[in-house]
């Protein structure tokens, strides 16, 4: 049998599964996951290890849809080929791997593929938190969403700054972030209302 397997982190629409199965009549099942890649915890991976048979060959879009790191990777690898003796083929590295336990060639371009595409993980993560630290420290980061003041509230807020309220006394009064307070505040002076 063929089996194609997919996996995007949510299924809140902001990753696409698509683009890994434009052509999922050609298998016999697809195995989708809504899951992040950091375990191997995934319902559909699981449900699909069961599956696979000896002689049955699982696709994979890429290699960091499978696993996000290489200890994960291997383990995948070996289940699917030395204990199920099926195949598996990542699709947009070209690269088949199979129960040839005397090739140790396989094992070593797996494990330097794996471990460039963690190498590179890591880095994206690296600078996203360099990138929050830098915008907390100008204090323009917040992960809580801008809350929204209604006219009445913005016209109180606008007599605080007046009467001169503590900054964090207005915070805590209006459930808002610093610079959503300096927003407003800006904006007020400007006579532009936030709706």
């Amino acid at each position: 049998m063929r089996f194609l397997y997919a996996r995007v982190s949510s299924n809140d629409g902001s990753q696409k599964i698509d683009r890994q199965v434009i052509e999922a009549g050609k298998y016999d099942e697809v195995f989708e996951d809504y899951a992040s890649g950091g375990s191997t915890n995934r319902p559909k991976l699981q449900e699909m290890l069961k599956w696979i048979r000896k002689g049955d060959v699982v696709e994979v879009h890429s290699i960091d849809r499978l696993a996000r790191n290489i200890n994960d990777l291997l383990q995948i690898v070996k289940t699917i080929t030395e204990e199920r003796h099926a195949e598996i083929y990542f699709i947009k590295e070209n690269l088949r791997f199979t129960d040839d336990t005397n090739n140790p060639f396989n094992k070593l371009t797996l494990q330097i593929i794996g471990s460039i595409a963690e190498f590179e993980r890591n880095m994206i993560k690296m600078r996203q938190k360099e990138g929050i630290a830098i915008a907390k420290a100008k204090g323009v980061y917040s992960k809580e969403r801008s809350k929204k003041l209604s006219l009445s509230q913005q016209k109180e807020l606008k007599q605080d700054i007046e009467n001169k309220v503590r900054v964090c006394v207005i915070l805590k009064k209006y459930g808002i972030t610093k610079p959503t307070y300096y927003r407003y505040k800006d904006s007020l002076y400007k006579k532009k209302a936030i709706v």
